[in-house]
C-alpha cells in the first residue's frame, strides 16, 4: 500500500494531494499476524493480470503504455535478486477475501467490484493501491494480491494529478516479494507517494530502486553465495533504561554521505539489519521526541554478524523539522536533486528560527548555505525556511539526509529527504556541470 504525500502551496491551500488516515502495510490472513520476514519459498513467482488492466474506461489514462510498464516493474525486482515471475492474463476481476487461505491465484487488478473497492472505503479512497498476503502454515506467502485504486487515475507519461502507474506497481510488487514500508523517505517503499505534479514534476523515482530497497531485498532473497552478505544485529536503548518509542535508525557510506539502509527498532530497542555488503557504515538515530544523532561506524564483514549496542540520551528541544520542498511547496516525499545543480530548499516545521539554527547534510557532496525566513504566509502551525542547495557534479545517485541543528548543538534529521536522481529536475537556480 502506498499513502498519498501532503503537500503545502502557497498558492493553493486545499491539498492537491492529500494524507489517508494510516492503514495496515500487509493485510493478513485469518491465521493471523504477518510475519516481516515471510517471502516465496521457490525464485519463480507465478503473477496473473487481470484483462481489467487493459480495457478502456479504467482509471487508467488513455494511450499509457500499461504493458511497459508492467514488464518493467517486474523486471526492477528480478534485477536485484535471483527471482523469476512466471506471467499470464486472465479475465478474473476480484482479489481474494480476507479472512481465508486465498484462492492460491496471485492477481493484479483494478477492476471497480465490490470486493475490490471494499479494501478502499472511508479515507482509505485517496492511497494509490493495496497489497493483501496471505501464508501458509509454514509462514511463507503463498498468494498476494494487487488491487490498484479504482477511484484514482494512473497513467505513464506524467500527467498531472496522476499516479505513475509503473512507480506503484514497482512499491505493490515488494509488498507481494515480502516487503513492509521503509522510514526512508526516499526509498521505493515508503509508505508515501507523491502524484505527479509534486513540485511540478512527474514522479518517476520510485521506479528505481533506493539502496535500502536493493538491501532489504536481498535480505530476504540472499543470494547463492553464503558469505556475499553481512548483517548487524542492534540495540537502541535511552540511558533511563526505559524503551517503548520506536525509533528511525539508518546506516550511511561514511565518504558520501549516501543512505544504504534504514529500519525502526522494536518496543525494546532492537533492530536487525541483513543484506550489507561488508564494509564500514556511519549509525545514525532519529528519536521523535528527542531529535537525531549520529552514533558511531561499524564494521560488517561477509558471512557475519555484528553485535551492536548503545545507551542514548534524550535531549529536549523546542522546534523540529517535518517537511521539505521547493518552488514553495512542501511534501513529505524525497526532494529529487540532480549533481552539478544548486536548488531553492524549502524546510517547514515548528519553530524554526533561522538565527538559532543552521542547515546541513551528512555528505561532503552536498553544499548547504544559510537559512532565511521563506516569504511566503504557510499558517500559524508552520514556520518555514528556505536555503540553497548545491549538489556537485560527481555525487552518486542516492537519498541523502538532511538536518536542522540549533547552536546548542541538538540536531533534528531528514533521512532521505533528498534523492539524486538521474531523472531532470529544471528548477535550479544555477548550474556549475
Amino acid at each position: 500500500m502506498t499513502r498519498p504525500a501532503t503537500i503545502f502551496w502557497f498558492l493553493l491551500a486545499l491539498a492537491l494531494f492529500s494524507t489517508a488516515a494510516a492503514a495496515v502495510d500487509l493485510e493478513p490472513n485469518a491465521d493471523g499476524g504477518r510475519n516481516p520476514e515471510a517471502r516465496w519459498r521457490r525464485g519463480q513467482i507465478p503473477i496473473v493480470f487481470s484483462t481489467s488492466l487493459l480495457k478502456t474506461g479504467s482509471s487508467i489514462r488513455p494511450d499509457s503504455d500499461v504493458q511497459g510498464a508492467i514488464r518493467r516493474s517486474l523486471e526492477t525486482w528480478e534485477a536485484a535478486v535471483d527471482i523469476e515471475f512466471q506471467v499470464s492474463w486472465s479475465d478474473k476481476t476480484a482479489i481474494s477475501p480476507t479472512g481465508g487461505s486465498g484462492d492460491g491465484i496471485s492477481l493484479v487488478t483494478i477492476a471497480p467490484i465490490a470486493e475490490n473497492l471494499l479494501v478502499f472505503s472511508g479515507e482509505a479512497s485517496e492511497i494509490a493501491a493495496r497489497t493483501r498476503v496471505f501464508y501458509n502454515r509454514r509462514g511463507e506467502i503463498s498468494e498476494a494480491d494487487i488491487v490498484l485504486n479504482p477511484y484514482q487515475q494512473f497513467s505513464t507519461d506524467g500527467a498531472i494529478g496522476t499516479f505513475d502507474l509503473e512507480s506503484t506497481l514497482v512499491h505493490e510488487i515488494g509488498h507481494l516479494l515480502g516487503l513492509d514500508h521503509s522510514p526512508l523517505a526516499g526509498a521505493t517503499m515508503n509508505e508515501f507517494q507523491g502524484k505527479n505534479g509534486i513540485f511540478n514534476l512527474a514522479n518517476f523515482s520510485p521506479r528505481t530502486l533506493s539502496l535500502d530497497d536493493l538491501t532489504r531485498i536481498r535480505s530476504l532473497y540472499p543470494s547463492s553465495a553464503d558469505d556475499c552478505c553481512g548483517s548487524v544485529d542492534g540495540r537502541i536503548a535511552p540511558a533511563s533504561g526505559r524503551g517503548g518509542k520506536s525509533l528511525s535508525v539508518w546506516l550511511e557510506e561514511p565518504e558520501t554521505g549516501r543512505i544504504v539502509v534504514a529500519a525502526r527498532t522494536a518496543a525494546d530497542g532492537g533492530f536487525s539489519i541483513r543484506g550489507l555488503t561488508a564494509g564500514t557504515y556511519s549509525v545514525y538515530l532519529q528519536d521523535p521526541a528527542g531529535g537525531g544523532q549520529k552514533l558511531d561506524d561499524i564494521q560488517i564483514s561477509r558471512g557475519k554478524t555484528t553485535v551492536y549496542s548503545k545507551k542514548t540520551v534524550s535531549v529536549a528541544r523546542n522546534y523540529d523539522v517535518r517537511f521539505a520542498g521547493l518552488i514553495g511547496q512542501l511534501s513529505r516525499v524525497a526532494v529529487p536533486l540532480n549533481g552539478g545543480r544548486t536548488y531553492q530548499l524549502f524546510l517547514g516545521g515548528k519553530n524554526l528560527r533561522p538565527e538559532e539554527l543552521t542547515v546541513g547534510t551528512t555528505s561532503p557532496f552536498i553544499g548547504v548555505s544559510k537559512p532565511s525566513p521563506a516569504r511566503l504566509d504557510y499558517g500559524r502551525e508552520m514556520t518555514v525556511l528556505t536555503v540553497e542547495i548545491s549538489a556537485a557534479a560527481e555525487i552518486p545517485l542516492g537519498e541523502y539526509t538532511i538536518y536542522v541543528e540549533n547552536r546548542d548543538g541538538t540536531l533534528d534529521f531528514l533521512p532521505g529527504a533528498l534523492t539524486v536522481e538521474k531523472f531532470s529536475n529544471p528548477w535550479s537556480i544555477t548550474s556549475f556541470e
